[in-house]
């Protein structure tokens, strides 16, 4: 490995040594380069022929696919691809089959998306753990869960304090009483060796902009393969209906998360 040829791939180390990936990801020259060629070969597309623009970019998404299902090490049918890690979260949590009385639980600091209409005009209660001397331990979450706890969404590591989550422990504790967890990956992924399979965690919603280095605009979604066909699309395209001519007939269900797109 030559560390010398690889800080050449981040001009801002020539001046900086920088250590705030917590916020945000310093862009290396492969994603800017990366950027280039897909405006490129936008740019410079011609009219359809053997193989249009559409096809190519339908190849490269499901490269991209197998990639990060393999770097987290889960199937390729349970990677959907979101715009940011709140777009995958609430992905997660309009899918949900909501009853009154259902409860949902999670630290005061994780992000919002708990915290929406979503749950409060299903009369959902949600039930926040409060830090103390800015922790919380798995006991806190275990005191606030009770059999119509349906959600419960943690970080794997914090962006407050760094602590690292024990998944495999919290997700034994909420399949315990028929809840699933939903995981905020993104201080993570890139900082971590992940294997998202080994602690049966329910939902992973993670972007590459932190210590992954990628671009903006692009996350994914990791859906467990037993959740796939419970969980709701909560939107309506071109992945998740049978389409005749220019209408859509029916909804479709291909055991891949695909459809959450």
């Amino acid at each position: 490995m030559d560390i010398k040829k690889i800080r050449a791939d981040f001009p801002l180390l020539k001046e900086w040594v920088y250590l705030d990936n917590a916020f945000v990801g310093v862009m290396p020259r492969q994603v800017k380069e990366g950027y280039e060629e897909y405006v490129d070969l936008w740019y410079n597309f011609s009219p359809p022929g053997e193989k249009t623009i559409l096809q190519e970019w339908l190849l490269r998404a499901t490269r991209l696919r197998e990639k990060v299902a393999d770097f987290v090490k889960v199937n390729t049918n349970e990677i959907a691809f979101t715009t940011c890690t709140g777009s995958g979260l609430n992905i997660v949590v309009n899918g949900m089959d909501w009853e009154k009385g259902d409860n949902v639980v999670f630290p005061e600091w994780e992000h919002n998306a708990l915290h929406t209409n979503t749950t409060a005009r299903n009369g959902v209660e949600a039930r926040v753990i409060k830090a103390r001397d800015y922790r919380f331990e798995l006991a806190d979450i275990e005191k606030q869960i009770d059999d119509r706890t349906k959600l419960i969404q943690v970080s794997h590591v914090s962006f407050v304090n760094g602590d690292t989550m024990d998944l495999k422990a919290l997700t034994e504790m909420a399949h315990e009483h028929g809840a699933k967890v939903l995981v905020d990956a993104t201080q993570a992924v890139g900082a971590l060796d992940v294997d998202y399979h080994k602690p049966g965690v329910d939902f992973v919603s993670v972007a590459p902009y932190k210590y992954l280095m990628g671009p903006t605009g692009l996350a994914f979604l990791y859906v467990s393969e037993e959740n796939i066909d419970k969980l709701i699309p909560d939107r309506t395209g071109w992945k998740n209906q049978i389409f005749e001519g220019d209408n859509p007939e029916e909804s479709i269900s291909e055991g891949s998360a695909e459809k959450f797109e």
